[in-house]
C-alpha cells in the first residue's frame, strides 16, 4: 500500500509539474516571440550582461538550504524559521552591494544604462529571499498543482507587463520590469498559498546541521553558476551587446526543453526518492526509468529544432535574429547531455552526498574554464561548440559516482541510450532532405516536424523501444480509463 501510495504521488506530481511547465513554457515562448518582434538584440544583451552577478547571488542566498530542507527528514519549525531568516538577510546584504557596485559594472563593460538596470534588476534578490523557504515547503509537501497554478498565474501578469512595456517603445526596461513583476507576483500567490508564517526564532545549531549539507552544495554551485553565466560576461566583454543578445536567445530556445524536462522530473523526484535514500535496488529501479523515458522524448525534440533552425527562427522571431541560428543548432546537440549530467548528481543529492557533488566540480570546471578561454579567440560560434563539448565532459564525470554507488556507470547509461541515439540520426538526416524541396519557412517548418515525428516514432514501432512501449501503455490506459467512465 505504501509503495502504491508513494507511485501515486509520483504520478500525480509529475502530472502537475508537467502542465506547469508545458503551459507556462508555452505561454512563455509565445510571450518570448512577442517581445523578441518588438524587441533589439541589444535590449536582451544589455539585462543578460547582468546575469552571472544575479545568479552568484541567488546562490549565495539559498546556499543549498532548500535542498538540505528536502533532504532531512525530521524537519522542525526552528529548521524552516532559521533558514527564512538566513535567507532574507542575505538577500539583502546582496542587493546592498550590488546596488553600490551598479557603476563599476557599467564601466566595466562601457555602457552608463548598466548603472541604473543593475540597481532595479537587483530588487529581484529581495524578493527571492522572502519566498525561498514558502517554496520548499510546497515542495516538500508535493503541493504539485499550486505551484503549477502560481507558475501560470504570475506569467500571464509579467507577459502583460512586458508586452505593454515593450509596445510603449521601453526597450530594456520592459525586459526589466516584467522579470521584477513574475517576481513579485509569484512571491504574494505563495505566500498566501503556503500559510505559513516565521516565528521569531534562529537556531545556531539548526544552521549548523543544515549548512553542513548545503555548504557543499554552495561551493558546488557556485562554481557551476559562475561557469554558466560566464559565458554571458565574456561575450559581451569581448564582443559586443548584440552578439549577447544572439547567444542567450539561441541558448534559450536549445535549453527549453532541456530545462522543461529537467524540472519536471528532478523537481518531483529528489523530494520522492529522498525517502528511499537508504534502499539502493529501489533507487536502481527508479533511477533506470528516470534516465531512459525522459530522454527518449526530449532528444527527437533537440535534433527536429536543429534541423529546422533557420525556417523556424524567421518564422518566430523575424530575419533580425538569424545570427543565433548556428548558435541555436550546436546547443541543441550538447544539451543532449545536460539531463543525463543532472540525473547523475541528482543521484548524489538523494545520498545526502553533497561532498561528492562539490569534488566533481572542482574536477570538471577548470577544464570548463580552459575550453573557454581557449576558443575566445576564436570567435563566438568557436566558444559556442566549446560549450557544447564540455556537456559530454560533466556528463562522462558525474557518472563515475554513479558507476560506484549503484553499479550504473557511463558505458551502462550510453548502452541503454544507444537505440534512441541511432533513431534521432536517421529522423534528422530523413528531415533535411525532406525540407530541401521546399522554399518558405512556413512549408519547410510544417514537412520537418511531420516528417521528424513520423520517422522517430515510426522506428519506435519497428523495434519496439522500451519507453515507446511504456508510454504507448500510459495512453493507452488512460483513454480507457475515460472511455469507462
Amino acid at each position: 500500500m505504501a509503495e502504491e501510495s508513494l507511485k501515486n504521488k509520483v504520478i500525480g506530481g509529475m502530472a502537475w509539474t508537467g502542465v506547469e511547465k508545458v503551459v507556462s513554457k508555452a505561454v512563455n515562448f509565445a510571450i518570448g516571440i512577442a517581445l523578441a518582434r518588438m524587441l533589439a538584440p541589444t535590449d536582451y544583451g544589455v539585462v543578460g550582461m547582468l546575469a552571472i552577478f544575479i545568479a552568484v547571488a541567488n546562490t549565495f542566498t539559498d546556499s543549498g538550504l532548500s535542498n538540505a530542507l528536502i533532504q532531512k527528514q525530521n524537519r522542525t519549525e526552528k529548521d524552516f524559521c532559521t533558514i527564512f531568516y538566513f535567507n532574507v538577510g542575505v538577500s539583502i546584504a546582496f542587493y546592498a552591494a550590488l546596488f553600490f557596485a551598479s557603476p563599476y559594472i557599467a564601466k566595466f563593460y562601457n555602457m552608463p544604462i548598466l548603472e541604473d538596470v543593475t540597481k532595479v534588476v537587483a530588487l529581484s534578490l529581495v524578493i527571492t529571499g522572502f519566498t525561498a523557504v514558502q517554496r520548499t515547503r510546497l515542495t516538500i509537501d508535493l503541493r504539485f498543482q499550486t505551484q503549477a497554478l502560481i507558475s501560470v498565474i504570475s506569467i500571464l501578469v509579467t507577459g502583460a507587463v512586458g508586452l505593454t512595456l515593450a509596445f510603449f517603445g521601453w526597450g530594456v526596461w520592459a525586459l526589466v520590469f516584467q522579470a521584477l513583476a513574475g517576481q513579485l507576483i509569484s512571491s504574494i500567490c505563495i505566500w498566501y498559498c503556503s500559510r505559513w508564517m516565521p516565528k521569531l526564532m534562529f537556531s545556531k545549531e539548526s544552521f549548523k546541521s543544515l549548512f553542513g549539507f548545503g555548504s557543499k552544495l554552495l561551493c558546488s554551485s557556485l562554481i557551476n553558476t559562475i561557469y554558466g553565466n560566464l559565458y554571458t560576461l565574456v561575450i559581451g566583454k569581448a564582443f559586443s551587446p548584440a552578439d549577447v543578445g544572439y547567444y542567450n536567445r539561441g541558448n534559450e530556445y536549445a535549453l527549453l526543453p532541456t530545462q522543461a524536462l529537467q524540472d519536471m522530473a528532478l523537481k518531483v523526484n529528489f523530494p520522492v526518492l529522498a525517502k528511499m535514500q537508504d534502499d539502493n535496488e529501489r533507487l536502481l529501479r527508479a533511477y533506470r526509468k528516470l534516465l531512459r523515458t525522459p530522454l527518449f522524448l526530449l532528444y527527437p525534440v533537440l535534433t527536429t529544432i536543429a534541423v529546422i533552425g533557420e525556417p523556424l527562427i524567421e518564422i518566430m522571431i523575424g530575419p533580425k535574429w538569424l545570427p543565433c541560428v548556428p548558435l541555436l543548432q550546436v546547443l541543441c546537440f550538447g544539451y543532449m547531455f545536460s539531463p543525463l549530467t543532472h540525473i547523475n548528481l541528482n543521484l548524489l543529492y538523494v545520498k545526502g552526498r553533497t561532498d561528492l557533488v562539490l569534488k566533481l566540480e572542482l574536477m570538471k570546471k577548470p577544464i570548463g574554464f580552459a575550453i573557454l578561454f581557449a576558443t575566445l579567440p576564436f570567435g563566438i560560434y568557436a566558444l559556442v561548440i566549446g560549450k557544447a563539448a564540455y556537456e559530454f565532459v560533466a556528463f562522462s564525470f558525474n557518472c563515475y559516482y554513479t558507476g560506484k554507488i549503484l553499479g550504473y556507470g557511463e558505458l551502462k547509461q550510453l548502452k541503454v541510450l544507444f537505440p534512441v541515439f541511432i533513431q534521432i540520426a536517421v529522423m534528422g538526416v530523413v528531415t533535411h532532405f525532406a525540407i530541401m524541396p521546399f522554399d518558405g519557412s512556413v512549408a519547410k517548418v510544417a514537412v520537418g516536424i511531420v516528417t521528424a515525428a513520423v520517422v522517430y516514432f515510426g522506428i519506435a514501432a519497428v523495434i519496439k523501444d522500451e519507453s515507446f512501449a511504456d508510454i504507448k501503455e500510459i495512453v493507452v490506459n488512460k483513454f480507457s480509463r475515460k472511455a469507462a467512465k
